[in-house]
């Protein structure tokens, strides 16, 4: 009798922690107000089970209204696949990589199967819609098959590419920013973070002595950098508006810079700093400019003027230490090295953990600061947001 007594008095069995209801719960949670607690609640969650459980999902089926519990509506679907990229792009800034894999994985997967199954159930409500006989439409509910996806393909591709970059990890960065290409090869943004990708894939290839896939890469990079300066102003440009450079179209004249001045062709080089120069308002626009356009004249022997353009830049981003060790060798080419010696000290005095977060340079190929996290804000308010 006392052991009955006891196991009445048990607790009932607590819900799983990864089942699929918890899983539908941490989505919801994502889709509320909660977003933050709920990607840290996936994140604990291992990737096997992340695997298994977007299984089951994929089991249950879809639908697009919320009349039939025994599918899960589009709005859920769509809401899990931002929250796996946000996961995965949050562990790969941590280094993460297992994890930020899977959920990167989940998030492929999860995108791929909604759109697949809401082609299908559309086309089944337009062959039902075909059928006149009533009873037919009364026991196959049309909306349960009228099923639209939100999410925009191009932009969470452009999303996650920029994210995966801004993480300092191009490799991952590849397949997402091809795919938005392919989808969209003349739209400026997407262009731009390709073409930020191809630059970051060239010097990890020259990193390890593949020199002549990093001239591919950086081949890549400017074809397609290029291509976005001239589609900046759009598909049908309006012949009456002064034609004024893009936020993207300047960083990709930035970047075209940067690309002709490593290739030798200074002039090429100049010609798009320079426009840098005088039409960009951000500061670490004209930062970069300023400090390419003294290695620009550098080395086209231009002293003087490499002296004043490195001074500008360090005037403007005064804990930039590759900034100072340029005007340090430049200040050494044209008044030799006794004048260039307190220069050098002081960039090396520079903590170079505080200036990795701060200068433009050291962040340079991380691509376009603040792009990811805009574009991915894009994303779940176009989806998210009804």
């Amino acid at each position: 009798m006392l052991l009955l007594l006891l196991a009445l008095a048990q607790p009932a069995e607590p819900q799983p922690q990864h089942s699929l209801d918890s899983y539908l719960r941490i989505v919801g949670a994502y889709r509320s107000a909660n977003r933050t607690a709920a990607v840290r609640e996936i994140r604990g969650w291992p990737p096997s089970v992340v695997r298994a459980t977007v299984g089951e999902v994929e089991e249950r089926g879809l639908r697009g209204s919320p009349e039939s519990t025994d599918s899960i509506a589009i709005d859920t679907v769509e809401a899990a696949v931002l929250m796996h990229a946000e996961a995965g792009l949050l562990a790969l800034r941590e280094v993460d990589n297992e994890p930020a894999r899977s959920h990167l994985k989940a998030m492929a997967a999860l995108f791929a199967w909604s759109r697949q199954e809401a082609s299908k159930l559309r086309a089944q409500r337009e062959a039902l819609l075909r059928v006149s006989n009533k009873d037919v439409q009364e026991r196959f509910p049309l909306p349960q098959y009228d099923v639209h996806p939100r999410i925009d393909r191009v932009l969470l591709s452009t999303a996650v590419a920029a994210g995966a970059l801004a993480a300092g990890q191009p490799v991952t960065a590849q397949p997402f920013a091809e795919d938005a290409k392919r989808y969209a090869p003349q739209d400026p943004d997407v262009l731009l973070v390709f073409g930020a990708v191809a630059e970051g894939l060239a010097s990890s290839e020259r990193t390890r002595g593949r020199e002549e896939s990093a001239r591919r890469w950086d081949d890549e990079a400017r074809l397609a950098l290029a291509t976005a300066v001239t589609h900046e102003a759009g598909p049908v440009p309006d012949p009456t508006a002064t034609a004024l450079p893009s936020p993207s179209g300047l960083e990709a004249r930035l970047r075209l810079g940067r690309i002709a001045l490593d290739d030798g062709r200074l002039e090429d080089a100049r010609r798009w700093l320079e426009e840098v120069d005088a039409r960009s308002v951000d500061s670490r626009q004209r930062h970069l400019a300023w400090l390419l356009l003294g290695r620009a004249a550098d080395g086209q022997g231009r002293s003087d003027e490499a002296t004043s353009f490195f001074r500008r830049a360090l005037d403007a981003c005064p804990t930039s230490q590759a900034t100072a060790l340029a005007w340090a060798h430049a200040v050494e080419r044209s008044s030799g090295p006794r004048a260039a010696e307190p220069l050098v000290a002081q960039a090396l005095a520079m903590p170079l953990r505080a200036a990795a977060t701060v200068d433009p340079w050291r962040a340079y190929l991380f691509g376009p600061p603040g792009f990811a996290e805009a574009a991915l804000a894009r994303v779940r308010r176009e989806t998210l947001e009804r």
